[in-house]
C-alpha cells in the first residue's frame, strides 16, 4: 500500500501522521486497512505531510510525472514567502540562460 510505503520512506510512524492531522489513531488504522477512507481534506493533509500528492496515494501516478527530487523542490518552494519565491525564480532564470 502506498500510504504505508510513504510513511516508512519518511522514517515516521502512523501514530505521528494521525496526530499531526488531528485524526484518532483508530480512524487512521481503518484507513490503512481500507475499512474506511479519509475525506478529501484529510487525504490532502496526509499527502502534504508526507511530501507527496493525494493523486499518488490514491492512484500511484506521480503528479505531472515529477521525480522525487522535483517534488521535494516544489514542496520547499511552496513553503517560501512571496519575496523568496521571486528570488528563486530570478536565480533559475539566470541559470537557465547559461545553458
Amino acid at each position: 500500500m502506498r500510504l504505508k510505503k510513504e510513511i516508512k520512506t519518511k522514517n515516521t510512524t502512523q501514530e505521528w501522521v494521525s496526530g499531526k492531522i488531528g485524526v484518532p489513531f483508530g480512524t487512521f488504522r481503518k484507513w490503512m486497512t481500507r475499512k474506511t477512507y479519509p475525506n478529501l481534506k484529510e487525504g490532502v493533509e496526509v499527502a502534504k505531510l508526507l511530501d507527496t500528492s493525494a493523486e499518488y496515494l490514491i492512484t500511484g501516478i506521480e503528479p505531472q510525472g515529477l521525480s522525487e527530487d522535483e517534488r521535494k523542490l516544489m514542496n520547499s518552494y511552496r513553503k517560501l514567502n512571496s519575496a523568496d519565491k521571486e528570488n528563486v525564480l530570478l536565480a533559475v532564470d539566470a541559470w537557465a540562460e547559461k545553458l
